[in-house]
């Protein structure tokens, strides 16, 4: 691909990340100045925010024509991922749940009141649809399809490390982007070694059930919804919190090694183990001048300044 064109693909990315932030502020603000925010259902608003994402997401791809197998990269991958990609899902969790809770130390949970509402209320599978199922979709297509794929034009491994960073911040809270971040870079890897982001589409879908299923049965077993619902009106303290991080390390560590493993695996099977491992070497290109072509920057003012207006809405909110 020509440098200028590379160049153009990452601005885009950039300006597409910045047009989701502007949108989600712009909605939240017409919900809230409207008296809309405080009247909308939990169904309505977890659609509302996956709107959100799907609704610029189509228009850039509209606009801009670009490659489906190429920039989205939705192909074909090998069948053995079916059965990989949920270990990997699972071998990730502890790492997660570590994460999660160091966060827990300093801002409160964003998660626990919607997953509890969604799964006391309704049934099975519309918690399944809407916290599994539709983000797997809407979000994969923006983080792992337009953004990384975008990015990768550039340098891959930076592509991977600040397509992870943007998944985080699009959270908009700073208790999911903490895990968020991580999980987004390692669905980027899973993106390079399958070459799809097909088998990234199936991890977001098994990480986000896991959550679902064990808010089901917590909140639809008699003996375990007293329980669920004790937990839930008890402060988690400082000291709990420390005693799930210093337990569940030493398996987050080993599962983070399971999970690299399978991303090797993954590579391999895929013919694609050579192709990955360039990532971690400077590759260079020449000019028919001899001089070296270099590759277009994804750091910029604009997306800078989006990852600013996405750290002070937080701030805000935490404050507020």
């Amino acid at each position: 691909m020509e440098i200028g064109e590379a160049r153009k693909k990452v601005k885009g990315a950039t300006w597409f990340f910045a047009s989701l932030i502007g949108v989600y502020l712009i909605v939240l603000a017409v919900l809230m100045l409207s008296g809309l925010g405080g009247r909308i259902s939990m169904i309505q608003n977890l659609l509302i925010s996956q709107g959100m994402i799907f609704i610029p997401t189509l228009v850039y791809i509209s606009i801009t024509r670009c490659d489906i197998r190429e920039t989205l990269r939705i192909r074909k991958t090998h069948w053995s991922a079916i059965f990989i990609v949920p270990v990997f899902v699972l071998a990730l969790e502890p790492a997660m749940s570590v994460i999660n809770s160091i966060s827990l130390l300093w801002v409160d949970s964003a998660t626990t009141e919607l997953t509890e509402g969604l799964v006391a209320k309704y049934p099975f599978w519309v918690s399944t649809a809407l916290m599994a199922l539709t983000p797997c979709i809407v979000e994969e297509l923006a983080y792992r399809g337009v953004i990384l794929g975008s990015y990768r034009y550039s340098s891959r491994l930076w592509a991977i490390i600040v397509s992870g960073l943007l998944f985080g911040a699009m959270h908009m809270n700073f208790n999911q982007m903490a895990y968020a971040v991580v999980l987004g870079i390692m669905l980027g890897l899973l993106a390079e070694v399958t070459g799809s982001i097909l088998p990234t589409m199936l991890a977001h879908f098994c990480f986000n059930e896991i959550s679902v299923c064990i808010g089901y049965f917590l909140y639809h077993d008699s003996s375990l919804k007293k329980v669920a619902e004790s937990a839930s009106e008890n402060i988690v303290t400082t000291k709990q919190l420390i005693i799930t991080i210093v337990s569940m390390t030493p398996f987050a560590v080993g599962g983070l090694c399971v999970a690299f493993a399978l991303l090797y695996a993954l590579a391999v099977i895929n013919c694609r183990k050579d192709e990955v491992l360039g990532m971690f070497r400077r590759q260079m290109r020449f000019a028919d001048d001899g001089s070296e072509i270099r590759s277009p920057r994804i750091i910029s003012i604009p997306l800078v300044l989006s990852l600013a207006v996405c750290i002070g809405f937080m701030v805000i909110s935490e404050i507020l």
